[in-house]
Parts: C-alpha cells; sequence; structure tokens
C-alpha cells in the first residue's frame, strides 16, 4: 500500500489535547480510509499498477467448470436482450452485475470487485490526500447495509453527529440496503465543500436520523509520537504503509534517546495495510521470534518471523486497540501476545484475518481475491472474531467528547506500577 507519509514528528502537540487518536487496506476513510476497509485490510503482492490479467477462457481455471453450463446464461440474455420491453442496461454494467452477483454468493465480503471508475479513485487514494467525510465503513451482513466502524474525531463525519455502529440505510435519500459496499462508498464520497445526507439508524433510537455532512479534505499522518508524563513514550501509527516499520523504527529509536521507561503503541482505528510491514513492525519489540502463520486454501502454510534485531526488546510495552484496529493491526497485537512481549489494552478488535490479491483486469476494473488466512504464532484466528485484549477498557463518545481516554490512562497506569 502506497499511502501518504507524514514526517517523524516526536515533538508534535500534544496528543491527549489534540485527539487524533481513533485513527486505520489496506483495511478505509471516505477518502481512503472508507476505501481500505470496503476493499479489504491485508494485501498480498498483487497488481494494482501492473499489466492487466489476461482474459479468460475454455482451458482456464474457471472454464473447465463454468464453460460447459454457461450456455444457459448465453439463452437467458439472448432472450433478455431479444424480448425484453424496456431499457436494458449498458452492456458494461450487465457484465459487472454478473459479476458482483457471483461474489455475492460466496459470503466473503472481502472478495470485492471494483469497476474502473472505482478502481482509479482506489488507486489515487492510495497515493495522497483525499476528499471525504473522514469515517470507517464496512457491510453488515446482518442488516444488509452501510455500518460505521470509526468516525474519526475532529473530522466531517464526526462533527456532524455520526457514530460509531450507526447503520447507514439512505445516502441522498436513495436506499443503499440489499446494494453493495462498493456502490454505496461511491455516493458517499465526494468533493470537498459538497453535501452528503445520510439517513441512520442507531442502537437504542426508535426513529431513523439523518445527518447532513459537509465533505472535506481528510489527511492522517502516517505516524505521530510524544513523550508523556513519566517518560514514557507514545507513539501511534494509523496505518501500514509501505514505511510503517522504518517510521515506528525511528520514533521508538529516538524515545530511547530521551531515556524513555516505557513506550504506548497506539493501534487504535488503524484499518492495517501491508503484510510485510506488519512484520517489521513486531521486530522493532520481538527479537527471533515467529510474527503470523499465512494459510492458503490448498494446505500450504508459510510462517513469518522476525530477521533483524529487535531495539526495544525489552522496555515495558503496551499496546492500545479497538475496534478499528484491524488486519495488520491485529497481526502485530497477536504477535505481541503471543511471545508476551507486553500488555494489549482496549476492546476486541476488528476481525479481519483474511489476504486478498488484487489483479487489474483488462478494462482497468479490479479483482480482490480472498487467497488465505493467518493465524496468530500460537495458531489462534481472528478472523470474524477479533483479538481480545489482556486488559478491556471501554471508551465512551461521551468521554471522547469531554476529551478523555480511559484505555490511554490505563495504559499510562501499567506502565508507572512498580516491577
Amino acid at each position: 500500500m502506497n499511502g501518504p507519509v507524514a514526517p517523524h514528528t516526536p515533538n508534535s502537540p500534544n496528543i491527549r489535547d489534540n485527539k487524533p487518536l481513533l485513527v486505520t487496506c489496506l483495511s478505509i476513510f471516505v477518502g481512503v480510509v472508507l476505501l481500505l476497509v470496503g476493499f479489504g485490510l491485508g494485501f498480498g503482492a498483487g497488481s494494482l499498477f501492473a499489466t492487466p490479467v489476461s482474459a479468460g477462457s475454455s482451458e482456464g481455471a474457471a472454464g473447465e467448470q463454468l464453460y460447459p453450463k454457461f450456455g444457459v446464461f448465453w439463452e437467458a440474455m439472448d432472450l433478455l436482450y431479444r424480448d425484453f420491453y424496456g431499457d436494458l442496461p449498458p452492456t458494461e454494467e450487465a457484465t459487472y452485475g454478473a459479476i458482483k452477483g457471483v461474489l455475492g454468493q460466496l459470503d466473503d465480503p472481502n472478495t470485492s470487485f471494483m469497476t474502473p471508475q472505482e478502481a482509479d479513485y482506489f488507486r489515487f487514494s492510495l497515493q495522497g490526500s483525499f476528499e471525504g467525510i473522514g469515517a470507517r465503513v464496512d457491510w453488515d451482513q446482518e442488516y444488509d447495509t452501510v455500518r460505521v466502524v470509526e468516525p474519526f474525531e475532529n473530522q466531517p463525519a464526526w462533527n456532524a453527529g455520526v457514530r460509531r455502529d450507526d447503520l447507514i440505510i439512505e445516502i441522498d435519500g436513495e436506499s443503499v440496503i440489499g446494494t453493495d459496499l462498493t456502490s454505496a462508498v461511491s455516493k458517499i464520497r465526494g468533493p470537498k465543500g459538497s453535501t452528503v445526507a445520510l439517513t441512520i439508524l442507531r442502537m437504542g433510537e426508535d426513529e431513523a436520523l439523518t445527518i447532513e455532512v459537509v465533505r472535506d479534505t481528510i489527511e492522517l499522518p502516517t505516524i505521530a509520537s510524544e513523550m508523556l508524563e513519566g517518560d514514557i513514550a507514545y507513539v501511534q501509527l494509523n496505518s501500514f504503509n509501505e514505511n510503517a516499520g522504518e517510521l515506528v523504527r525511528q520514533a521508538v529509536g529516538d524515545a530511547l534517546e530521551q531515556n524513555a521507561k516505557g513506550v504506548i503503541f497506539d493501534l487504535r482505528g488503524n484499518p492495517g495495510g501491508l503484510l510485510s510491514q506488519a512484520v517489521e513492525v513486531t521486530n522493532v519489540f520481538v527479537q527471533d521470534a515467529d510474527v503470523l502463520i499465512e494459510r492458503f486454501a490448498d494446505g500450504e502454510e508459510e510462517v513469518y518471523s522476525t530477521e533483524d534485531p529487535a531495539i526495544a526488546k525489552d522496555i515495558p510495552l503496551v499496546v492500545l486497540v479497538n475496534q478499528g484496529s484491524a488486519s495488520a493491526s491485529e497481526i502485530v497485537a497477536g504477535a505481541i501476545q503471543d511471545n508476551e512481549r507486553g500488555q494489549v489494552v482496549g476492546v476486541t478488535t476488528y476481525g479481519k484475518g483474511s489476504v486478498q490479491l488484487p489483479q487489474t483486469l483488462s478494462d482497468g476494473s479490479i479483482l480482490r481475491v480472498t487467497i488465505a488466512r493467518w493465524y496468530t504464532p500460537a495458531d489462534r484466528t481472528i478472523d470474524g472474531t477479533g483479538l481480545e485484549p489482556d486488559i478491556s477498557v471501554e471508551i465512551s463518545d461521551e468521554q471522547l467528547e469531554a476529551g478523555e481516554d480511559p484505555q490511554l490512562d490505563k495504559a499510562l497506569e501499567l506502565l508507572a506500577a512498580p516491577e
């Protein structure tokens, strides 16, 4: 994932005052973060920018199974296009609809399809700042609509009143129930200064709410760090882009030079990204140890281990996680737990334990296919269930609005305690 990389800022403004704490396919804003979560959070070595894959044939993997039965499909299409009384969809839309129809039978929201327009926006979203509402969403299978995973503090959605676990049922008056996340994302995103009306259902509320959000430019740094009270270093990682490991190693190294007595590593709201960077980030704190196990459909498996010296293998460590911590974030937190390297504090994580391979098709569209699942070093899976913290600490919207952070407070308490 090639995301924007902000400069390392060891002397950034006080994080507890500014509260950019709850930030995350690559894991999604409606901008980059929305796309990352909607289109998956964990990438294999795919071909987002590479030469398109070749067209299918009767000799391909699908051809052996589908071609003998595809005559029925063409029979139906011939009848439809010959006899239908009304307007038929453009051929591209019909093709994309057929692909999405097959994917809808898989019970795997992470295997997904992007039209050329959506794919172009996705590629662009990996390279700069973005315009949107500043929230991560996914597709709620139970309610068959969009669910807000994380509205980021001080961003348009949060400021307008959108909250975690809100169900978006209409966008600008158009129902999105029973559609798909990709099309919903394309309706929510838009240029800075424009307004989108979100009709939501909220837990505990009897009636739907309509909230108007003015879109803006959304920018989050890859990393932020500072020294907190008691010589405790705070390092917050917002995404696992191609520079994540290097940036974390630099930030922690700077903290050690300032004689830090402990490290709080904040992965809250981090949607993940590159698997290789999850290994490199873990390697900052853990040495000569396994990080994850990756298993493929054919039963083959690969164990990823640390390879370099760890610069902070002994300093007391607390990792913060929440519902928005996904994929690579869960890999790191799981490795820290299983190697008994530190304590994980917060709430149950997102539960994204699969790897997608993105392939560019001949017309510029992208098909992302789940090719593997990963497990923690102790062979635990978190896919669909999430990772349980060692110490559970909830944080309410009311506490956030009041500028309180009990999860961070707990981490400080643990690191301040005498050994």
